[in-house]
């Protein structure tokens, strides 16, 4: 043996060549290969852009929010698309104070005017950058609505607004935990 190597004494034409080939198939196994889920959704109206990340078996939906009064709406899979159980859904509106709490409080008045056997409780749900408060509107074996508000600081001119109705029943752990998923994920730019 000389100590020349292999690769050095292929000819000029085979080295491009094979390096292409495996280049292609490369790309063939990228192209065919199950591309995965983005990670977040964007969703813009008039003079706002805002983040929402899906609950792992759940969908979301931005063409279809406006008919459930939302900027978008998350379906559990295997719901149909216009039902209110199995929902989440996300909306951003414009705020007149800091004070989520007053917020929260004007709209437990109302329903209370509205709905005189309905009751209130609190419910323990954080933003990791952003004041958030929240309580459950419920008529027991009759309706459960879990409302939230998420207050992206004084130097943004919106609020964000987070509810799930899960119908007769309070909420299981699993849509618990798409609702918290869901509101921790909120990122207003």
């Amino acid at each position: 043996m000389t100590g020349t190597s292999f690769v050095g004494s292929l000819p000029g034409f085979v080295l491009p060549r094979c390096f292409a080939f495996v280049v292609g198939c490369l790309f063939l196994i990228q192209s065919v290969a199950p591309q995965p889920k983005l990670d977040q959704l964007l969703v813009h109206g008039d003079g706002f852009v805002f983040s929402v990340k899906e609950p792992v078996g759940w969908n979301g939906d931005t063409t279809n929010a406006e008919k459930f009064n939302a900027n978008v709406v998350l379906h559990e899979a295997g719901m149909p698309e216009n039902s209110y159980t199995g929902l989440i859904r996300v909306l951003l509106s414009e705020k007149t104070d800091e004070n989520i709490a007053e917020d929260i409080a004007a709209d437990t008045r109302q329903y209370r005017e509205r709905y005189p056997k309905m009751q209130f409780k609190d419910f323990a749900i954080n933003h990791p950058g952003y004041k958030s408060l929240a309580k459950v509107f419920y008529e027991s074996g009759k309706f459960y609505e879990y409302v939230a508000y998420v207050n992206p600081g004084p130097k943004s001119k919106f609020l964000f607004s987070v509810s799930m109705n899960t119908g007769k029943t309070e909420a299981g752990e699993k849509e618990l935990v798409a609702f918290r998923f869901t509101l921790r994920s909120l990122t207003l730019f």
